[in-house]
């Protein structure tokens, strides 16, 4: 009886695993590529997010609250940059995500972003802004 649980147990797992949707593939914990921060990233509606959920920079302080002084918008120059959402509105279309933003709180910069899953297992994000392009590749958590 305990062996027949423990199948079906393992069945239904594989199940789930298998049912995952393609575009639910980047949600996840992933540290940035300088590993300076990791941002969880999280399905909001029919689009993708990203909050920052860890700072290396709190591991020597814990009790500093890295504020968002850079922002363009003063009124938000007083926010914590841990918990802030710096992507959004990525939506999924063939095999990657588009039309996201993304914000860098160490520069208060906006800029468009998209985002590719490697075969590697790592997340490609490319970054758009004013003609100029930059990539980064995070890692998993």
């Amino acid at each position: 009886m305990m062996k027949h649980r423990v199948l079906l147990f393992l069945i239904l797992s594989f199940l789930n695993i298998q049912a995952q949707e393609p575009s639910d593939k980047i949600v996840g914990s992933w540290f940035n590529e300088d590993k300076t921060s990791k941002i969880e990233i999280y399905k909001a509606g029919e689009t993708y997010s990203g909050k920052i959920v860890w700072l290396a920079e709190l591991e020597k302080n814990p009790e500093r609250k890295p504020k968002d002084k850079n922002n363009p918008n003063p009124e938000l120059r007083t926010r914590n940059v841990l918990g802030m959402d710096i992507i959004n509105g990525l939506q999924y279309s063939g095999g990657k995500w588009i039309n996201g933003t993304i914000y860098t709180p160490k520069r208060g910069i906006y800029a468009d972003c998209k985002v590719e899953l490697l075969s590697n297992g790592r997340l490609k994000i490319i970054v758009s802004k004013s003609g100029f392009t930059k990539t980064q590749i995070w890692t998993r958590k």
